[in-house]
C-alpha cells in the first residue's frame, strides 16, 4: 500500500511539472537569432547648436519604449530592426519658445544607419 502512495505521488509530482508553463524556456534557435541580428540598422540622432552638440537631450523611439539621454557630443544611437519609427526630442528651442518635443519619422532598412539631425537653439532659451 505504500509503495502505491508513494508512486501515485510521484506520478503526480511528475505530471505537475510537466504541465507547468513557468519551467525552462526552449532553446533560442541560432539561425532565428542570427537573421533578427542581421535585419537590424542603427537610427542615429545629433542634437546640436551653432556647431556644438547638446548633451542631456532625452531621445525616444516611439512605441519601442527605447529612451535615451543625449552624450557630451549631442548623440543617441538606436539599434533596431528594420522598420519604420518615429524619433521624438524633447525640449527643443528652434528660434523661440520651448517646444515640448519635435518628432521625426525614419524608415531604418537592415546594415544602414538613418540619421536624424535636429538643430537646438540654446540662446532662445
Amino acid at each position: 500500500m505504500r509503495s502505491r502512495v508513494l508512486a501515485s505521488s510521484i506520478c503526480l509530482v511528475l505530471l505537475t511539472m510537466a504541465c507547468d508553463k513557468s519551467g525552462p524556456t526552449a532553446p533560442v534557435d541560432p539561425v532565428s537569432s542570427r537573421i533578427s541580428t542581421l535585419l537590424t540598422g542603427t537610427i542615429a540622432v545629433h542634437v546640436h547648436w551653432d556647431g556644438q552638440g547638446v548633451a542631456g537631450k532625452r531621445v525616444e523611439i516611439l512605441g519601442t519604449g527605447r529612451v535615451k539621454t543625449t552624450d557630451e557630443n549631442g548623440n543617441a544611437h538606436f539599434r533596431v530592426p528594420a522598420g519604420s519609427y518615429t524619433v521624438r526630442v524633447y525640449e527643443i528651442n528652434r528660434g523661440g519658445p520651448a517646444m515640448f518635443y519635435i518628432d521625426t519619422k525614419v524608415t531604418v532598412t537592415a546594415h544602414q544607419r538613418t540619421t536624424v539631425d535636429v538643430v537646438d537653439c540654446l540662446p532662445c532659451v
